[in-house]
């Protein structure tokens, strides 16, 4: 099963309880990172890190470029910037497929 966010209180209608990661999009020459993720339903929820939020998308480049993927996947270093940032609410389950 693919890494997803099990969220810990289910959105209403229809009932969503996790996201996984649909598409990473890095944009090296702006300093944005946008991430869609996608619900049980077909649900879609896009967050952008760019120049003016904090952390800002060129500062998660850099960690990402330059983190370790064999203890923690790049999927789940990216549900952990979302929950630390609240965008999600839940924990991270499942494997790397």
């Amino acid at each position: 099963m693919a890494e997803r966010v099990d969220l810990t209180s289910a959105e209403t209608y229809p009932s969503n309880t996790q996201y996984s990661v649909e598409r990473l999009t890095l944009d090296w020459t702006g300093g944005s990172i946008n991430v869609q993720l996608k619900g049980l339903n077909g649900e879609s929820k896009s967050v952008v890190y760019n120049a003016t939020t904090s952390p800002t998308g060129a500062s998660l480049m850099v960690s990402l470029n330059k983190a370790n993927l064999s203890t923690r996947s790049l999927v789940q270093r990216i549900f952990d910037q979302l929950l630390a940032n609240g965008h999600l609410v839940g924990t991270v389950a499942g494997s790397v497929p």
